[in-house]
């Protein structure tokens, strides 16, 4: 029996890809994600650039009003003072050409100023000047000048005016030549008087302001006539009399400072707060406290009223009694093409004029 062969017909395998359009499709929505995912990408760096800037201006005006309160609660305050009312004998020669040594009044009774005193947005001050340079002060802009004696203290064992000499406890007490210094306490016959159960009449306690003149090192200051600006008188009372201090009277260096509006340091921030503090015989350090200030106004309260003033309108004689300083910060910061905007405002009370 012969066999037919039976043929299959042959099917032509097709293989089949993606179309043009598919692929195009697939790009797009590739695309599309890609996008997306770049997109949540730079805003949430954006996001993250604008909270950190914000965080910086905070942290930037809580450190300022930190450190300017600071100033500003002590000024006119010694280890004696705690009601304004210790006479501050100043014994350093032409006390009045300086803004920093004018504080109390001379030997001849001539008054200097108190320990805070406010520069209005126009005044001009000897403090710092103003310009166009890094740490110049910004023209039209207010200016506070505040002096106090310094926490660290030296304990009086003995004081000879005869020989412009006082006999601490410590030689380690810090104080440098040239250094100004405030001396408070009582008279020694008064604290004799007192020991010995008596009654005394006269000034009991006072404060002196003068410049240590003997080198640094042993518990040994002095106060003679030599170095700059250097001591008009060795007598620290009032008129130019003798004040002898008493045992346990207290010795600290003045803390003299200037706070003001000046040129930043970095351009791209503008303006900045600054701190200018004075150093041995007279000289003055200007420290950048924060970049990026826009502006800085300063008003003061005097006893009785119900309003804060500029400092144009408070009299000379009148800066002793002002009891309050209302610090208004503007700030900026930076932002990719825009910039975050703050106004903060702090009310720093004298803590020896609110007492």
């Amino acid at each position: 029996m012969k066999r037919t062969p039976v043929r299959i017909p042959r099917t032509r395998r097709q293989v089949e890809g993606l179309s043009l359009i598919e692929m195009m499709v697939a790009l797009l929505l590739g695309l599309l994600v890609v996008s997306a995912a770049i997109g949540i990408f730079v805003s949430n760096q954006q996001a993250y650039r604008a909270t950190e800037s914000l965080g910086r201006v905070q942290e930037n005006t809580r450190m300022a009003f930190e450190v300017m309160a600071r100033n500003v609660r002590e000024a006119g305050g010694n280890a004696c003072n705690s009601s304004n009312s210790t006479p501050m004998i100043n014994l350093l020669n032409t006390p009045a050409n300086r803004w920093w040594s004018r504080w109390g009044v001379t030997p001849a009774n001539v008054a200097l100023g108190s320990g805070l005193i406010g520069i209005d947005a126009g005044a001009v001050t000897d403090a710092i000047n103003v310009g166009g340079n890094a740490a110049d002060r910004v023209a039209g802009t207010p200016a506070l000048i505040t002096l106090a004696a310094e926490q660290r203290v030296a304990t009086v064992v003995s004081h000879t005016p005869a020989n412009q000499t006082f006999t601490v406890q410590n030689a380690n007490h810090g104080f440098q030549t040239g250094d100004v210094l405030v001396v408070c306490g009582q008279d020694s016959d008064m604290v004799s008087m007192a020991s010995a159960g008596g009654a005394g009449v006269g000034t009991v306690r006072m404060a002196g302001l003068f410049q240590m003149t003997n080198a640094a090192g042993g518990t040994t200051i002095r106060n003679t006539a030599s170095g700059t600006p250097g001591n008009a008188s060795s007598n620290l009372g009032p008129g130019g009399s003798v004040f002898t201090y008493g045992p346990n009277a207290s010795i600290s260096r003045v803390q003299a400072s200037v706070w003001y509006i000046g040129n930043g340091t970095d351009a791209a921030n503008g303006q900045s707060l600054y701190q200018l503090n004075l150093a041995a015989n007279g000289a003055a350090v200007a420290q950048e406290i924060i970049q990026g200030v826009n502006g800085l106004t300063l008003t003061y309260l005097l006893p009785g009223a119900n309003q804060y003033v500029a400092a144009g309108a408070i009299p000379a004689a009148r800066w002793p009694e002002v009891t309050a300083v209302r610090i208004d910060l503007a700030l900026r910061a930076n932002v990719g093409g825009g910039q975050i905007n703050r106004n903060l405002v702090q009310v720093a009370n004298l803590r020896n004029r609110s007492l």
